[in-house]
């Protein structure tokens, strides 16, 4: 689908002959107080003006992804960039395919790629997206989440996937601050200020644009205002400042559950399902309050545990919030009022647990709570409970739970 033109035609070897003429251009990823370089961006365009986005979308339409990716792998490798890191944005699909056919470049730095993560690849499998992210951070890469201030789902991923990166999104610096923009530079600096994570403006075309990002707690920027190259070597380099990107441990929880994680060091509680059902529903209000950029998931033991009452309860909450999971045996796997819903094995822990976790910017809590298969009717069945406001706890408690979301399907691709 896509043949690569110019001086690196002869150097490079393409996937694919015939199809759309493409060639490399390299990005420069800029300090915004000084203008050193920071990172260079590895592009591809066509050479009839079509943007590396127009030909993502493209390759993605047609299934030539990994293919696509797997050529920005190889122009990485074949032209590097002096003394800053040459990043790759790569699909997480990609990424292993490109390890294992040792396409995968690497320089000192061990920051030849850095993998964008959408909220899109969240939704559709969090245990595929969580797992990718763990194996990319294990072979040196850095992780970014896009989009950053456009869509609150972007902002809820910043606590689940922990990136090293923030790609804060052109609207950000595009128009005027409003109560979007605020909200998001307010998630941003706290997670700026729990992870150290790097804040990078996108978009950044005209110096407003830079006076803005830099407003907004960004300390490097990419756009129009630092214009591209077709040769690396043009980019001025002899002033660098490369990213200081170190990449996080992974941020799995495969195999443990959120009642093992928050009861930890904790004396349970003991009560009936009575109390557990308007705490649940509390906390439920608590979440919807706390602002779009929030996740929130819940673990019912089985789909019949899901009442039409609940089910009434967690639509008004859907509207509200980012993201919505729910889990329980006998559920069928579908998105529904908002609403994500995951099947559970009859065979997992989880079946004997009741957990609502609620993740935002600004508010973390987990009830968590195990069956003890006694008492007399429904209403009165006992749980030992604990509960957790330590922010640690409740994103341990969140990965736990994602990771069984689609994770069948995960271990067979």
């Amino acid at each position: 689908m896509f043949t690569l033109t110019g001086p690196l035609s002869q150097t490079v070897r393409a996937e694919t002959t015939g199809g759309l003429a493409v060639r490399p251009w390299y990005a420069p990823m800029r300090r915004l107080d000084d203008d050193r370089l920071a990172a260079v961006d590895v592009q591809l365009r066509a050479d009839d003006g079509a943007t590396t986005a127009a030909l993502r979308a493209a390759a993605g339409a047609m299934s030539q992804r990994r293919e696509f990716d797997r050529l920005s792998w190889s122009v990485a490798a074949a032209s590097p960039v002096a003394d800053v890191p040459a990043l790759v944005s790569v699909d997480l699909e990609s990424l292993r395919a490109l390890g294992e056919c040792g396409d995968a470049p690497a320089d000192a730095t061990g920051r030849r790629a850095i993998v964008v993560i959408t909220e899109e690849s969240l939704s559709a499998d969090p245990a595929r997206t969580l797992r990718e992210v763990s194996l990319a951070r294990a072979a040196g890469h850095a992780i970014a989440v896009d989009g950053v201030g456009e869509r609150p789902r972007a902002v809820a991923l910043l606590p689940v996937v922990r990136p090293d990166l923030v790609l804060l999104a052109p609207r950000m610096v595009a128009e005027r601050a409003d109560s979007r923009t605020a909200s998001a530079a307010h998630a941003v600096a706290a997670h700026v200020e729990r992870t150290g994570a790097l804040v990078v403006a996108t978009g950044v075309d005209t110096p407003l644009h830079r006076r803005r990002a830099l407003g907004l707690g960004a300390t490097y920027g990419t756009g129009e205002l630092y214009p591209a190259a077709a040769d690396p070597a043009l980019l001025g380099a002899s002033a660098t400042d490369p990213f200081p990107v170190a990449a996080a441990p992974g941020a799995t929880e495969s195999g443990t559950s959120p009642w093992r994680i928050a009861s930890v060091g904790k004396q349970p509680v003991r009560s009936l399902k009575r109390l557990l059902v308007t705490m649940s529903t509390t906390l439920e209000v608590q979440a919807a309050a706390s602002g779009p950029e929030t996740l929130v998931l819940g673990t019912f033991q089985r789909a019949e545990h899901f009442t039409p009452a609940a089910c009434t309860r967690w639509q008004v909450m859907a509207d509200r919030v980012a993201y919505c999971g729910i889990y329980g045996v006998g559920m069928e796997p579908n998105v529904l009022d908002g609403i994500h819903r995951a099947p559970i094995d009859e065979s997992d822990d989880l079946v004997e647990e009741w957990n609502v976790v609620v993740l935002g910017p600004h508010f973390a809590c987990v009830l968590s709570a195990r069956d003890l298969h006694s008492g007399s009717g429904d209403a009165d069945r006992e749980f030992d409970y604990v509960v957790s406001y330590d922010r640690d706890v409740v994103e341990r408690c969140a990965r736990s739970v994602l990771d069984r979301f689609g994770s069948a399907e995960a271990a067979e691709a």
